[in-house]
Parts: structure tokens; sequence; C-alpha cells
């Protein structure tokens, strides 16, 4: 078996398609879930092939990890039954910024994986992950400045640092203690620079909320229609802003099989070994070609390996394809990264296809079930191609 076949001579649309080549590319296409299942069977057929357990396998050719890069942020969430939302396109528009509803991840999820790809130190991590812990189910924290810098025994004021900096976090008025401060905080994020608008919410959130749109005005100075103005405006904004992570019975999970971390010299793509079978050739049927057994014997084992080695082969290519496709997706959404889904704009397919080596008409197809985790949740790297 030729395991120096041109991958790149694969993903052409027009070659004949062998057996192997078949493999190759039903291997490319697969998403996490559907490639461990496969592996799972090829373990059961295939002697030779095993699962490597031992992390000390990174780094051998065998296991698939050859290029030796640090791999996974150990972000103390689990990649594995993670709940995030997937970026669908539009049947109406292609545009790439519709959300699959179905498709989502917890929102103590969401936020930890944000803190844990900030800049903060060790201590501010810490100090985050129990104020996270501490939020309920719509967003708002459940417990007091005072009580958690006790818990800490640290002065209130590093725990307010920390606390200021969750809540420039998405979902937009996150970690707030009372209605008004959710509110305000979502007014801070969208640069809203209406003073009345701040004023109203500040000072006359109650009145407002009972609709005494003349005690407002009054109080102001504004006009009745400018009150009614700033009333349509903040119901708009988003009163429970955890409440679109509400876990639901159709949810259904995903593993994302890369992350984004934002660095100050920029984003950098980090896989998720999680989404990815570890594999290696059992060493016993090494020892025994040294062996002295019969041609029959020792042809029936290098068969074994060679199509063990072809599988790891294939499985390696799909991780550095993925990889590829990510880096490419990364250059071209700086806005997206830095700002939100809002800001997420198509990739130009041929471009892409042509510096990875991936056939115009299958890149759309081999992205799709692969899944991309940034600060914003977790997007199918479809969703970037028109």
């Amino acid at each position: 078996m030729n395991l120096y076949f041109d991958f790149n001579l694969a993903q052409s649309p027009k070659i004949l398609m062998t057996p192997q080549l078949r493999q190759a590319l039903e291997i490319l296409k697969m998403n996490s879930q559907e490639l461990f299942e496969y592996v799972e069977e090829q373990l059961e057929v295939n002697p030779a092939l095993e699962m490597q357990e031992d992390e000390n396998c990174m780094g051998d050719e065998e296991c698939g990890y050859s290029d030796g890069r640090g791999w996974w942020i150990d972000s103390g969430v689990s990649c594995t039954g993670t709940q995030a939302p997937a970026c669908e396109e539009s049947e109406d528009s292609g545009s790439p910024n519709e959300t699959d509803k179905n498709v989502r991840m917890s929102l103590k999820e969401h936020l930890l994986f944000q803190l844990h790809t900030s800049s903060l130190n060790e201590v501010q991590i810490c100090i985050g992950e129990y104020l996270i812990d501490n939020i309920d189910q719509n967003g708002y924290l459940m417990i007091s400045v005072s009580e958690v810098a006790e818990f800490f025994n640290v002065n209130s004021a590093k725990i307010k640092k920390v606390l200021e900096y969750i809540q420039t976090f998405d979902p937009p008025g996150i970690c707030a203690r009372s209605l008004k401060e959710c509110l305000l905080i979502q007014l801070a994020q969208m640069e809203n620079k209406d003073e009345n608008i701040k004023r109203i919410v500040d000072k006359h959130l109650d009145d407002l909320a009972d609709e005494r749109i003349d005690v407002v005005a009054k109080a102001t100075g504004l006009s009745g229609a400018q009150v009614e103005a700033v009333y349509r405006f903040i119901k708009t904004l988003e009163p429970k802003p955890g409440r679109e992570y509400e876990s639901g019975s159709d949810v259904k999970y995903i593993i994302p099989d890369i992350s984004i971390r934002q660095l100050k010299s920029g984003a950098e793509v980090i896989v998720n070994d999680e989404a990815f079978p570890a594999l290696g050739i059992n060493q016993y049927y090494k020892k025994i070609l040294s062996a002295e057994i019969s041609n029959d014997a020792k042809k029936f084992i290098m068969n074994r390996m060679d199509s063990a080695s072809w599988i790891i082969k294939c499985i390696e290519h799909r991780k550095n394809t993925i990889v590829e496709i990510a880096r490419h997706i990364v250059k071209s959404q700086e806005d997206f990264l830095k700002k939100g889904r809002k800001y997420i704009k198509t990739v130009d397919n041929a471009k892409i296809s042509g510096e990875i080596g991936i056939h115009e008409s299958m890149l759309k197809e081999v992205a799709t079930g692969k899944y991309m985790q940034c600060v914003w949740g977790i997007f199918e790297l479809k969703c970037f191609f028109k």
C-alpha cells in the first residue's frame, strides 16, 4: 500500500476513486463524532491499530502528532459535550450570521472560556471563576463584592476590577447586580453616547417601568415624546442576558475541533485533542515481524500494519486540513474576533482552496461538521464560506 499517496490528488473531483482514496476522502469529510465511531470500528477489525493513551505519544509520527506544537489550552472547561451556538446559513440570504438555536453552550461554559482566554493573572482567574460560579441562569451575580473579598481575603477593589472585566464579556449585560447595572453595561458595550438614555436608566428606571412617562419627563426636562422614544429603545435591551443560554431537551452537543486564543500579537489557532483520536501501531505486531514466522503470516501482519498506518495518515491529514482552514478564516475575521458575530464576513473560497490544496468544489463539504470555538461561542467552519 502506498503510504505516500498525494492527498492533493485525493481532493480532485475527477480522479479515479480507488478504495484507498475513497477512504481518505470519507475520513476528511467526517465530523468528530463520525470519526470516533469509525475508529472504533477499525480498532475491532484491525489488531495492529491501537488507541494511544500515553500523552508522550505526541511527536511520534505514528501517533498523528508529528509537528510538535503545543495543542489544547487547559481552560478548566471540558470540550467534550460542550453546548455551543453553531453558525448556520440562512436559506433566504445565505448570510452566515444566522444561529442554530438548537445548538448552544451553557452560560457558565461560555463565560469561563472567555475568562481563560483573557490576559488576567492566576489570582484574577480564580476570582473570576468564583464570580462566574455565583451567576444565576439569567446572568445576574448573586453574591456581593464584599463577600467575595472576604472569601479570598483581599481588598474589595481587586474583586471589583475582575468583576468589571467580566462585565465586558458576551452576552452584553452579564454579571450585573441589578437590572439598572445590566442595562447600563449594555449601553456601554453599544458605545451609546445618548446621555438622556443613561440618565433615565440610572435615575428613573422604576418610573419608566411603571410607564409614568409624565413623571420622568418632568424630572428630566424632556418632552413626553422624547421619554417615549427612550422607553421604546430601552425595551430593545435584554433584561435577562443569560436566558438565551438556558438548556433545553432538544439541545445538541458538539465538540469544537479547534479554539481561537486572542494574544497581543493576534489570534492563535489551537487544536482540541479531544476532537481527534490519537492512534498508533501496536508494538506487539512490530516485534512479530522480526521473529521467524511464515511468509504468509508476515504478509498478513504487514497488510494490517499498512492499513493502520494509512488510517493514521488520513486522520493526521484531516487534522492539518482543519487547522489550515481555520487559520485562513482567522486571517480574514479580525473584526469578528474583536467585535462579535455580526461582523462575520464570508471568505474567498477560491483563494483558500488554492492555498491549502483542496478543490473549491469540496472546500465547504470538508468544512461541514467542523467547529471553531472563540470568545463569541462555537461556529461551524462552513458558515464562513460563500
